[in-house]
């Protein structure tokens, strides 16, 4: 192929308009796969994409200008900066995660720590009233959506959407709330990933519900309330 060929192929594979791509690697400059790239919108997701088996990845069709970009993957320490889609080098980033000390990621959650104890007594006094999932569970169902694991509630309907799926039930958004922290208006998708889970409840209703969590404006739109393994 001619340099003047190879040059026309070069522009016609670049993204028209404003784009941010490039490789995700690890400290030791190893390509990382299945890394989630996102631009948040405030806390809310707006696009994500995940890396390839080469690490790279591409986002198009954003708006121009400063965007926060958000990369994360599973046994890595996530990182947050902002991006000019604007400049060319938005299009070849070089973004380096550093691993988590692995005996952080061995540690396992049991029955009696603190911070899940409630999960586990919302669990044994309220089975009959919400869909209960731990780690090990969650991981066994194989989802890469949050909301998938409640695909198969009586009631309950997903939608493909930009951050993942919005979840009705009844066609009512249920309220969310992230380690006792109310989300007013967050898709389940938006907020968090499966491997980010350390356990999950769902209210299809109001009935059962914690009194905490209880909001008489939401006795038909269900509770979903998450313990992450970051906080």
């Amino acid at each position: 192929m001619t340099s003047t060929a190879q040059a026309q192929q070069t522009v016609a594979n670049r993204p028209a308009g404003p784009a941010i791509g490039g490789v995700v690697r690890d400290s030791a400059g190893n390509p990382i796969a299945d890394a989630e790239v996102a631009i948040m919108g405030g806390s809310r997701l707006q696009t994500s994409i995940v890396t390839g088996a080469d690490g790279k990845f591409l986002l198009t069709g954003i708006a121009s200008g400063v965007v926060p970009l958000r990369v994360r993957r599973l046994g890595y320490n996530m990182q947050v900066f902002n991006v000019d889609a604007r400049l060319p080098a938005s299009k070849t980033l070089q973004i380096v995660l550093t691993e988590i000390p692995s005996e952080l990621e061995e540690v396992t959650v049991s029955a009696t720590d603190g911070r899940l104890s409630e999960f586990y007594q919302h669990r044994e006094q309220r089975k009959g009233f919400a869909r209960f999932y731990e780690e090990s569970e969650i991981r066994r169902a194989g989802v890469t959506r949050s909301s998938e694991l409640f695909r198969t509630v009586p009631g309950v309907r997903l939608a493909t959407s930009a951050g993942g799926n919005s979840l009705r039930i009844r066609g009512c958004q249920p309220m969310v709330w992230i380690d006792g922290q109310r989300v007013p208006g967050a898709e389940l998708d938006e907020v968090i990933q499966p491997f980010d889970i350390a356990a999950i409840e769902f209210y299809a209703s109001n009935a059962g519900v914690p009194a905490q969590y209880t909001e008489r404006e939401n006795r038909l739109c269900g509770t979903i309330i998450v313990w992450s393994r970051t906080q």
